[in-house]
């Protein structure tokens, strides 16, 4: 039945509307809720005796948006109901429900006239949206850019906001991270680096160990899966340095030659900070993230359950021994073939991969921007074992981290104290340090806790600051050459640092018998007793990194291989697995802050706390990584 002179009119009138309107906004849904319908010459049919009804109009708009994309009664009515701002473009006052739908459809728009007008305008839509490249997809929101006005006015509440935007907001963020890991294998190779990411986090959110018994479940769900061992052969070539020469005599059969840890390190390093970099491109314009940053250095360990000696019954006569224990006259027999990179632990028992971070911690999102390995000359080792200094690790740390942010205090554990390690911070990457002294360290000759008598007695007297203590550094300090480095003075002169007599805010800290007082040294100029106290609070937001090695270790699979380049590949992808979490929760906490007026810190709060948990962030990655076969994957 064609239509009269004046529908077919108000037909045209509708095309010129959206013609205007697609290239302002582009999204069907917004057009469609801004043009006006004739609805003086169209016949609602409803009985208005019975209830009152949705807004007609609005009906008439949800008829024409539903015929474009060829949705479902009971798909539209949910999507109204996920996204409330859909209710606002149509002038509906809620969600219909799929009844509502169907009622209308079958009795307000009964009308023969009125039909004939939406398919006609619906055809209309269909070809505008097509000719403005606006498909749309029912898998993906109405729009992914709604404006504030809109989200406020629907009365959404933060969690439903957060619970609609942290899918896709999480695509968009592991996208940063999959296309800079270059396996170097061939183009045409059968599976690509993107399905070897896909497994490789179905590793880590799974909480099976062994990388077998992960592939058999995650693959229960794929057609022409990934092999275990096509896996380890890409993560191997990830970890193998563009320059590194081999021949086939290095390796039997298939098996890849493994190169010096120092080579792997540098080349997983690589990468990862390639991904970082992407990410922080996100992260540091936002209003919520603010520079220079405060970092802090602490280091992680990743058990490693197996002895480094042979059993008695394995020993051959020819086997050299080497004595462990003091004075015991014990001797053992080390393994051939145990892992180098594995060092000893406190426990005599104990065998570890060590790992040094640095992380920004303070208000801002505590991203990982640097990882190193961490080398120690074991007993087992004998005379070929190899220390790397805590001072060359913060050197590359820092070298790494201050390519993403400006660094303005560095806060590092304990460990790291030492004259080398203030000599690099200070005089390599001039950037403010903040390191607690060892109980039994020494200041000008004296025992730092015997220099605390001062400050106990007088109770006055809070904290002590004893500032521009030069510090020289010896011919045997590792890692600087004091004979010839530029940055080292005469005598060895290094630069003046402060020592800082504080109450301990943690006992951890403390260097006196009593657990009262803690001793930090520092090289920022001028602190008065009063900062002291103030820096030594910041020392107490490094809190952010026990719970980073918290979150970060659950994600850490467990996994056999002794290769390097899969162990240490495999802690760099957890670090990148935590930044994800901390990279949409951040992005999500903007959109919120830009749409929510009641959402936000004040100058002097701290950081928000999280909207999105890592649990959520393990089952929307869960589940969009099982999608079929032809769905794009989450990086």
């Amino acid at each position: 039945m064609p239509l009269d002179d004046s529908l077919r009119d108000a037909v045209n009138d509708v095309r010129l509307q959206a013609e205007e309107l697609f290239p302002e906004h582009g999204n069907l849904t917004y057009v469609i809720g801004k043009i006006v319908l004739p609805t003086h010459l169209l016949a609602d049919g409803h009985d208005h005796q019975t209830n009152t009804p949705f807004d007609f109009e609005g009906m008439l708009k949800l008829a024409i948006y539903r015929r474009v994309t060829g949705m479902s009664q009971e798909a539209i009515s949910d999507q109204l109901e996920n996204w409330p701002y859909l209710q606002q473009r149509f002038g509906l006052d809620g969600a219909p429900s799929q009844e509502t739908i169907s009622y209308t459809k079958r009795h307000r728009f009964e009308d023969l006239d009125t039909r004939h007008f939406l398919r006609a305008v619906a055809d209309e839509f269909a070809e505008l949206t097509e000719e403005h490249d606006s498909t749309y997809s029912p898998d993906q929101p109405p729009d992914s850019d709604p404006s504030p006005e809109e989200v406020a006015a629907s009365g959404e509440p933060i969690h439903h906001y957060v619970d609609r935007h942290a899918k896709h907001v999480i695509t968009g963020a592991q996208n940063e991270v999959w296309p800079v890991l270059d396996t170097g294998r061939a183009d045409n190779t059968k599976h690509a680096d993107r399905r070897v990411w896909e497994h490789q986090t179905a590793m880590s959110l799974s909480k099976r160990a062994g990388t077998h018994s992960v592939f058999r479940t995650f693959n229960k769900f794929r057609r022409d899966a990934l092999h275990h061992d096509t896996h380890l052969y890409a993560v191997q070539m990830l970890g193998l340095p563009d320059d590194h020469d081999y021949d086939l005599s290095e390796y039997p059969g298939a098996r890849l030659p493994t190169p010096d840890w120092r080579d792997v390190a540098s080349s997983v390093t690589n990468q990862f900070n390639a991904a970082v970099d992407r990410q922080m491109t996100n992260i540091a314009p936002t209003a919520l993230f603010t520079e220079p940053v405060v970092a802090a250095l602490d280091t992680t360990h990743d058990p490693f359950n197996v002895s480094p000696w042979k059993d008695e019954e394995d020993i051959e006569p020819e086997d050299d021994r080497i004595a462990v224990g003091r004075d015991t006259g014990r001797t053992k027999v080390p393994k051939d073939d145990y892992p180098e990179m594995v060092n000893g632990g406190e426990d005599s028992h104990t065998y570890q991969y060590e790992y040094a971070t640095l992380t920004v911690v303070g208000r801002n999102a505590p991203i990982v921007l640097a990882v190193e390995p961490v080398r120690h000359d074991s007993t087992w080792e004998g005379e070929e074992g190899e220390t790397v200094s805590w001072a060359e690790v913060v050197d590359r740390l820092l070298t790494q981290a201050r390519k993403h942010v400006d660094i303005q205090l560095v806060m590092a554990d304990r460990a790291f104290d030492g004259h080398a390690v203030g000599h690099v911070i200070d005089q390599y990457h001039g950037v403010n340090y903040l390191i607690p002294k060892k109980k039994n360290a020494t200041v000008g000759g004296e025992n730092v806790a015997d220099k605390l008598g001062d400050v106990k007695e007088d109770m006055t007297l809070r904290s002590r600051v004893e500032r521009d203590a030069s510090l020289y550094l010896t011919s045997d300090t590792p890692y600087v050459d004091v004979a010839d480095d530029p940055t080292v003075g005469e005598d060895g002169y290094s630069h003046d640092a402060s020592f800082l007599y504080v109450p301990a805010e943690d006992e951890d800290w403390a260097v006196d018998e009593d657990n009262e007082y803690a001793v930090f040294v520092t090289n920022a100029d001028d602190v008065s007793p009063m900062e002291a106290i103030g820096l030594s609070d910041e020392y107490s937001k490094r809190w952010d990194i026990e719970i980073e090695y918290k979150m970060v270790k659950p994600l850490l699979p467990s996994i056999r291989s002794t290769d390097y380049r899969m162990r240490f590949f495999t802690f760099t992808y957890s670090l990148l697995l935590y930044n994800l979490w901390r990279m949409v929760d951040h992005s999500l906490k903007t959109l919120v802050s830009e749409v929510y007026d009641e959402y936000g810190r004040g100058p002097h709060e701290e950081r928000l706390d999280p909207l999105l948990t890592l649990a959520d962030l393990h089952m929307t990655v869960v589940a969009l990584m099982l999608l079929p076969d032809g769905v794009d994957p989450p990086f």
